[in-house]
């Protein structure tokens, strides 16, 4: 009999440190990272950055450009078919595809330095910037919206003229506030002035970028057939399969993507910049493959870093130490398009305290910097060091002991969160009693050096745990190992963990489960990997296809034995019969 994972509470593989699957081919250079795919025929792409921060394009003279030896193709974006107004969700965030497309290649305005107007494949890369240097664009310049004040300013400049914003339910044009919305409960107004200390702060936030270290990249060719091939550093082949069939204009059948190593992602590799562009510019060619490399400034300057913006806090708590109400709000930065984190930072925001009155408004803003994407928790860390400040401000003001008024005032089983939902089980409380507690909280700081301070802080976070597609399969070999074929892009060590919990159930070493990620059309689809799931969606999808192996094997047993299934028992990785010890096989 084999437990359910409702019913395991000892465990023989998960929780040890078995050496990583993929450990000895990435200390010795063998694993394939995107930049290392190298296919017959292989040409270079490379783009034309604008150097504007808000203009619209008059004309685009690529003339010189095709006229250079060795150059294939130039594309702009009427090479792209208009894409569908449609939403592809991406783990991490959803994407609109008119959008990305236009963000992919501008059309009729670009709107932040960096935004790509033209693309060249070469039979090589040096010819290939060489030829994107002969490219002439004719722009009028247009004011730039730097930051959201300047961007809800009376008469500001509009980024989107088609963008009708949703301000609290109501339609409104000529915007560059994409959505505002609100979650209250309770009379926060009111609460204040019952309040014995109330405090308000407002933090201003940058972009900041994920500095992962390896840069976006993507490889494509479109054959005779149109269908494309696509290799490109991503947190999701899946992701990088919808939005390239969407953007180039064909059936998501169409599309294979193809697994590669990632060197880093943190949330910001969720969306495809280069594949669509690699696949177009394969089309023009001839059908080449065109491999296509983002130097360093174009990853900071065109690829999404976490948003901007600004945070408020007002927060009032009464003198038996109880937050008695809360008003929050957010502005993030999307970049040039709608779509930031702001529904997380709704989510996160006071998500750890039991506040009875409670009012969060959010907006999502569009600027003239870079599309935002995921970055680690995205949304949340924003709104976090915003509220943890006042917390900590509040603390000192009245008085009280910084962990115990978070333990007071701790969201636990059944707390409203910010957004209106009740919490299931949350854990906060025994966390922080562990905290408070620990040798860490009560040792001693020792003596700083002159002139030097030291101190120790308690601050809390809040993230949730995403779920989401996975598919996992699972092939049992002659010598007794599994075969693994799963769909979630490894960047922190997943091929590990997804096996270890097929090899927990089989009664396997998790060596002896030998996981693979496979392309697009060899594996189901699978979500990308983000949002703090793949341990657990993934995972979750190894244990039902190893609890599903068990089960196949069994029937297996019975037949090969001539008896009944119900007679076959499992146990250690053994097969074996209730009636006949000698039947048995493992």
């Amino acid at each position: 009999m084999v437990a359910t994972f409702e019913e395991k509470t000892d465990y023989s593989v998960v929780g040890t440190r078995p050496i990583r699957h993929d450990g000895l081919d990435k200390v010795t250079g063998r694993a394939v990272y995107g930049g290392d795919v190298k296919l017959p025929g292989l040409i270079w792409g490379d783009v034309l950055r604008t150097d504007q921060v808000h203009a619209r394009i008059l004309s685009i003279d690529t003339s010189e450009a095709e006229a250079l030896p060795g150059v294939f193709a130039v594309a702009t974006h009427k090479d792209f078919p208009t894409a569908a107004d449609m939403e592809i969700e991406t783990g991490e965030e959803v994407l609109n595809m008119k959008r990305t497309q236009d963000n992919v290649m501008a059309s009729d305005k670009v709107l932040y330095s960096g935004h790509v107007v033209a693309a060249v494949a070469a039979v090589d890369r040096n010819t290939a910037t060489e030829a994107v240097r002969r490219i002439k664009v004719e722009y009028e310049a247009l004011p730039p919206v730097r930051n959201v004040d300047e961007a809800m300013a009376d008469g500001a400049p509009i980024l989107l003229e088609d963008l009708v914003g949703n301000h609290f339910g109501e339609s409104v044009p000529n915007t560059n506030v994409a959505i505002a919305v609100r979650h209250e409960f309770g009379d926060p107004d009111g609460a204040f002035d019952d309040c014995d200390l109330v405090v308000e702060r407002e933090v201003s936030l940058e972009m900041v970028h994920q500095g992962y270290i390896e840069p976006h990249n993507a490889t494509a060719i479109w054959d005779e057939n149109d269908h494309v091939r696509v290799w490109e550093s991503t947190q999701g082949m899946f992701a990088v399969k919808e939005q390239t069939a969407a953007l180039v204009g064909l059936p998501d059948s169409n599309v294979v993507a193809e697994s590669v190593e990632i060197g880093g992602g943190f949330g910001g590799k969720t969306k495809t910049y280069l594949a669509p562009v690699a696949a177009i510019l394969s089309k023009k060619s001839n059908h080449r493959p065109v491999k296509m490399v983002m130097d360093r400034p174009a990853v900071f300057m065109a690829s999404g870093p976490a948003p901007g913006g600004k945070v408020s806090v007002k927060m009032g708590v009464t003198k038996d130490g109880k937050i008695h109400a809360f008003d929050g709000k957010l502005w993030y930065e999307a970049g040039a398009y709608p779509g930031s984190a702001f529904t997380a930072g709704i989510n996160c925001f006071r998500a750890a305290y039991d506040v009875p009155n409670s009012r969060i408004d959010a907006h999502d803003v569009v600027v003239n910097k870079p599309k935002s994407a995921a970055y680690r928790a995205p949304g949340s860390p924003q709104v976090c060091f915003a509220i943890e400040t006042v917390v900590d401000e509040i603390c000192e003001t009245m008085g009280w002991d910084k962990m115990q008024f978070r333990l007071d005032n701790a969201s636990t089983e059944g707390s409203r969160n910010g957004n209106g939902v009740l919490f299931n089980r949350i854990g906060l409380v025994e966390m922080l009693e562990q905290a408070r507690d620990s040798d860490h909280w009560n040792s001693s700081l020792g003596e700083p050096a002159p002139g030097n301070k030291r101190g120790r802080g308690v601050a809390v976070g809040f993230w949730m745990n995403g779920g989401g597609k996975s598919t996992v399969d699972l092939m049992l070999q002659d010598d007794g190992t599994v075969a693994m074929n799963e769909g979630s892009q490894d960047i922190g060590g997943s091929r590990a963990s997804i096996a270890m919990q097929a090899a927990e159930v089989l009664g396997l070493d998790a060596h002896d489960v030998h996981p693979s990620i496979p392309n697009t059309d060899e594996i189901g689809y699978t979500g990308t990997t983000g949002g703090s799931r793949v341990t657990y969606a993934t995972g979750f999808a190894a244990w039902e296809a190893a609890m599903k192996m068990v089960d196949e094997m069994k029937v297996r047993a019975a037949a090969l034995w001539g008896i009944d299934e119900d007679d076959v028992q499992f146990s250690d990785g053994s097969f074996s019969s209730k009636s006949d010890p000698e039947l048995n096989l493992g």
